[in-house]
């Protein structure tokens, strides 16, 4: 191999223009390359949500969830479907295995839902995806901010406008907007006139619908029946719409104003949303897959200025989020602490060799291994993203240590030459370092393998960090073999040091810690245990804190609340809200559009529908706010307030966005399931840190019932079912939409009666209020509609759970303290102390559900990763005492990490799992250099504790060098306070910290240890 090295190190010249090539190829790569805040995951589940606003909980269930499941059963890769059948609608969650190509799964989904004919009144199925791409890159908000907009005006015509211009921006993909809705018209139909002239609604209906609609079962929403049909404009004036002809089926005909008033109204407002108590619409915009976000982020803020100045008085148009203004910092300051920490470790190189020259070369070596690494990451796809930037800052401190190694033992083998023959010295140089930093650099990649091929969560969330720390180590361990030996040869006049005065220091340590061998292992152990109970004790959580200063409010109201009462309840919260000095600012949004909704990408089902008895606020706190206190005092004036509400108050900072546990209750009946469910939500209001969902649903729901026809009566009586109900029918049927089509022009018109509803009745009211109307008998007589209909219990659930036909329960709760793991384990003991019907058993999804799957695959990869490491050990030395030697300081180096994070105040979570796996491979490099070195001697004949002594004074300088240039360059990483660097300041705490104590390890333990399994 010397022969191979002293040819290329003859070539100077071809490396130098190869240097520059790679150079030119990595700056073009890095400004061409793809930006994003997060690098492609998909989940591996796919949902579809069937609106079916007339139909209860069991109708859906018997009518659609079995036609859904017979369309999609055959689907490629389907592992298991669950339905979430409940009143209005229906949520299917179709899983998949992770890394399986969800887009297609989308398409075959898509294409087996195409066509299916569903039962009238249903809304078309929606198959929804959930990517990093589903989630906003920015947010825009239109505030009536004086309060004195016009708020119909704020909702329909306004964001109509808005939305409309920014869906047309190249790279937006969709804008999903929050609080708007439609102009149309209400059309309150007066029924004594409509009985009057003989017609009845079905003929209102079907003469006004653009298309023959049959008319729906009905459902209670309000004081009206209503008939919403769209309009982008005013259009048609509320006159030409009352000249709209009605038709009965023998031929006559009225204008519709003959039996119904119509006026203006705002239609399709399915959410309400607020900023600071004041009417505003919000608007996520969506961007595609494949376009750059920092452009189409430019690109919207281009066409918002463009209509700043074409909105009405009082409105206000504003930005809440930008995610490419985000990265845009987040990369700057990443690259920004990056370099400061390269300052420093050229810094601490100088110190040991005060050699200008040598110091700029291994400065050198810094852009030719990012450059070169950034342009194979995006030869290989992987757009530039936090994780990407994160791997390159960690990579800084390691891609200098092959080159430092190298770099060092060329100097020393200077120093104790003649001078002469340098190409031969170099060369030797390279050549006896070689076997140990290929080992080395090679027990570093094998680490991130397993994040390569274990899947699941790990794989999906940190594969381009692992790939970009590989690829940086192997570009690094060419340019330690082949760059810096070729240029040292240029620089070769220059190429001397200063005596280091380090060696002595260390060797009165070490000779210390020889003559007490005992002592030393002794304290490490109890060191290492007390750091063992300690590391136990951390709080154990899934991603790192978002670090944002906000805090969620969930209210929650009984299920039969309407929206005027959540929305009551909602302004009391606001009201407290404006009062609170601490709170910046605030925003409500009240109701459901139905589209599910996700907090993370890892959202275990892919998501959930809104209720539409719900309320979500977000308060964001001023910058010098405490904001535990602020939550404390916020929870007890809202725990104070005389209300039927349930109030969940947390933190947004911890577990990242999602924070929702999840308990599944099976093997029983769907009736048995949901009277378990009931007893586990009572049991679990007594653990803290939970905050259960569905309380005030069992307290509150009251009795349900069902309106039953009397058959034997409506036949003796010869009355036609069909009159009955179209008697009935508009008592009942509140809300109903059609499309309809006025003077040639597509019309929304909201069909009402005056007649009073039966949505604010409850059981035996609703058959008095239905009594006043009566029937003609067969013989004469007149009959009471009360004599033909019976007012039964109802005794179905609200919800529907099957899991591939099985039923299932589900009890969902909000953990709001920062130790998922601890609130976990206190939920398993109290679901312990039931007693449970016999084979009814429970187990753990939600935010648990992946804590526990990120351990298991964490051990997995751990584990993996210490075979492979000593696989590598054990095929570089001989026997098994100096592979041990070297292996040893693996456990040893979580010392400082688990002391770092106490410090700090962090918690075990994704992104510190990470960070240990990170460290077995870095903190086995010095532990190579070192027991290789003492091996040589040995060899050499030098008796072991000879060898001990000289093998490590002569590593003691490369061993340093590259130590201090790691923690040097992370430790701006480690210190920073930056919210957006959450993720990579955990990493930077558990490898600053455990290279802290690896360091110590490497240069008094390993010697201490090698010595003593070698005492005989």
């Amino acid at each position: 191999m010397q022969p191979v090295i002293e040819a290329v190190m003859k070539r100077s010249v071809v490396v130098v223009v190869s240097l520059l090539l790679i150079l030119g190829w990595g700056g073009m790569s890095a400004y061409e390359m793809e930006r994003d805040y997060l690098p492609p995951i998909n989940n591996s589940t796919l949902m579809i949500s069937v609106r079916a606003d007339n139909y209860q909980a069991d109708q859906v269930k018997a009518s659609i969830a079995g036609m859904m499941e017979q369309a999609i059963r055959n689907i490629n890769g389907l592992e298991f479907v669950e339905t979430n059948s409940f009143n209005g609608g229906l949520l299917c969650s179709l899983y998949f295995p992770f890394q399986f190509n969800m887009e297609k799964a989308e398409a075959e989904v898509a294409q087996a839902l195409n066509g299916l004919a569903l039962p009238s009144g249903i809304d078309k199925p929606l198959v929804t995806r959930v990517s990093t791409s589903s989630f906003p890159v920015m947010r825009v908000s239109l505030v009536s901010s004086s309060g004195q907009a016009d708020e119909n005006m704020l909702r329909t015509s306004v964001q109509n406008e808005v939305a409309g211009r920014l869906k047309s921006v190249p790279g937006v993909s969709d804008i999903r907007v929050t609080g708007g809705g439609n102009n149309g018209y209400a059309v309150t139909v007066r029924m004594k006139d409509l009985e009057k002239s003989g017609f009845t609604l079905e003929d209102v209906k079907r003469s006004i619908a653009s298309s023959g609609t049959a008319w729906p079962q009905g459902k209670i929403d309000d004081s009206r029946v209503t008939i919403p049909v769209r309009v982008t404009g005013w259009g048609e004036s509320a006159q030409d719409v009352g000249e709209t002809p009605i038709h009965r089926a023998n031929g006559t005909t009225i204008p519709l104003s003959a039996v119904a008033d119509v006026t203006p109204s705002m239609v399709d407002l399915q959410t309400v949303s607020r900023t600071n108590g004041y009417p505003s619409v919000v608007m996520d915009v969506l961007k595609n897959p494949s376009s750059n976000i920092t452009d189409v982020s430019n690109r919207v803020h281009q066409r918002l200025q463009e209509l700043q100045g074409s909105l009405p008085s009082g409105i206000q148009l504003t930005i809440p989020f930008d995610r490419a203004e985000d990265i845009r910092a987040s990369l700057q300051g990443l690259i920004r602490e990056g370099l400061l920490g390269c300052l420093f470790s050229m810094l601490s190189v100088f110190l040991f060799l005060r050699n200008v020259r040598a110091t700029l070369l291994i400065a050198l070596s810094l852009p030719i291994c990012l450059l070169a690494t950034t342009a194979l990451l995006k030869a290989m796809g992987i757009s530039l993203n936090l994780l990407t930037v994160s791997g390159l800052i960690v990579a800084m401190g390691r891609v200098v240590d092959d080159s430092i190694v190298i770099l060092d033992n060329m100097v020393r083998k200077i120093q104790e030459s003649d001078r002469q023959d340098y190409i031969r010295h170099l060369a030797g140089a390279v050549h006896e370092m070689m076997p140990a930093i290929v080992s080395s650099t090679a027990t570093t990649i094998v680490v991130f393998l397993p994040i390569l091929l274990v899947g699941g969560i790990v794989q999906s969330s940190f594969s381009s960090f692992a790939w970009t720390v590989v690829i940086a180590l192997i570009v690094s361990l060419a340019v330690s073999i082949v760059v810096i030996p070729a240029l040292a040869l240029l620089w070769r006049k220059e190429f001397r040091a200063g005596a280091s005065t380090v060696e002595p220091l260390v060797h009165r340590m070490l000779h210390f810690a020889l003559l007490r061998k005992n002592g030393v292992l002794g304290l490490v152990l109890v060191i290492f245990i007390g750091t063992m109970v300690e590391a136990f004790l951390l709080p154990v959580n899934f991603l790192p804190a978002s670090g944002k200063g906000e805090i969620s409010i969930k209210i929650e109201m009984p299920e039969k609340s309407s929206r005027q009462t959540v929305d009551a309840e909602v302004k009391r919260v606001e009201n407290l809200l404006a009062t609170d000095p601490q709170i910046e600012t605030f925003a409500s949004t009240i109701g459901s559009s139905f589209i599910p909704q996700f907090d993370d990408v890892f959202d275990a089902g892919g998501g959930w529908v809104q209720s539409g008895t719900e309320a979500n606020l977000v308060a964001g706190l001023k910058a010098n706010a405490n904001i535990d206190a602020v939550i404390s005092k916020l929870r007890s004036k809202l725990w104070a307030l005389q209300s039927n509400a349930k109030f969940t108050v947390a933190n947004r900072n911890i577990s990242g966005d999602d924070s929702q546990l999840k308990i599944i209750v099976t093997g029983a009946d769907a009736k048995e399931l949901d009277s378990v469910a009931r007893k586990i939500r009572r049991q679990l209001e007594t653990v803290p840190g939970l905050s259960v969902d569905g309380i005030e649903s069992d307290a509150g729901s009251g009795t349900s019932y069902r309106l039953a026809l009397n058959r034997e009566q409506i036949k003796r009586n010869g009355i036609k079912v069909e009159d009955l109900i179209g008697r009935i029918q508009p008592y009942f049927s509140q809300g109903t939409r059609i499309d309809a089509t006025v003077g040639g022009l597509k019309l929304p018109l909201i069909l009402s009666t005056d007649l009073e509803s039966a949505a604010a009745q409850t059981g035996t009211d609703v058959l008095l209020m239905l009594s006043n109307e009566t029937f003609q008998s067969k013989d004469g007589k007149t009959v009471s509609l009360r004599q033909l209909t019976s007012l039964a219990e109802s005794n179905e659930l609200s919800v529907y759970r099957e899991r591939d036909g099985e039923p299932f329960a589900a009890v969902t709760a909000n953990i709001v303290s920062n130790d998922v793991e601890k609130v976990t384990g206190q939920t398993e003991r109290a679901i312990e102390g039931l007693t449970l019907p016999r084979g009814v058993k429970t187990s753990f999804g939600g935010i648990s559900g992946q804590v526990q799957q990120m351990m298991k695959e964490m051990a997995v990869a751990l584990s993996i990763s210490v075979v492979l490491v000593l696989l590598i050990v054990s095929a570089v030395f001989r026997g098994w005492k100096a592979p041990v030697s070297v292996l040893v300081c693996i456990p040893l180096s979580v010392i400082g990490s688990v002391w770092g994070m106490v410090l700090f105040e962090k918690q075990w979570n994704l992104a510190a799992f990470i960070g240990v796996l990170m460290l077995v491979g870095i903190v086995v490099t010095n532990g190579i250099v070192l027991v290789d070195k003492i091996e040589r001697n040995k060899a050499s004949g030098m008796i072991p504790e000879e060898a001990v002594v000289q093998g490590t004074l002569s590593r003691v300088r490369p061993v340093l060098m590259t130590a201090l240039t790691t923690v040097l360059t992370l430790l701006p990483l480690a210190l920073s306070s930056r919210a957006d660097t959450v993720i990579s300041q955990t990493l930077g705490i558990v490898v600053v910290g455990g290279m802290l104590s690896s360091t110590f390890i490497s240069l008094l333990v390993i010697p201490v240890i090698y010595k003593w399994m070698h005492k005989n």
